[in-house]
């Protein structure tokens, strides 16, 4: 069985220029203040419904699934090793 999840790791997409009043709120409640910022919260229930809320403007993401996010992110970026021709 998978250890429990205890970080949620959320991403903001989308700025807060033309966003309803409200889910502006929710968004500085969940901690966010410029666009790609990206917070770490416990994974509780009323996390979650903020979340749910402005769901088409953040990103989010367990522990798990950021650390294999990064990990493929590093690889892709990691040097290829060069091509040898021999004639």
């Amino acid at each position: 069985m998978a250890p429990p999840v205890q970080s949620l790791f959320i991403t903001l997409k989308r700025s807060f220029a033309g966003t309803r009043e409200h889910h502006v709120r929710i968004l500085q409640s969940l901690g966010f203040r410029y666009r790609q910022q990206t917070v770490e919260k416990p994974n509780v229930a009323h996390i979650r419904g903020a979340i749910d809320k402005v769901r088409h403007m953040v990103l989010a993401e367990t522990d798990v699934q950021r650390a294999a996010r990064l990990a493929a992110e590093a690889a892709a970026r990691a040097p290829r090793p060069p091509i040898v021709v021999r004639h």
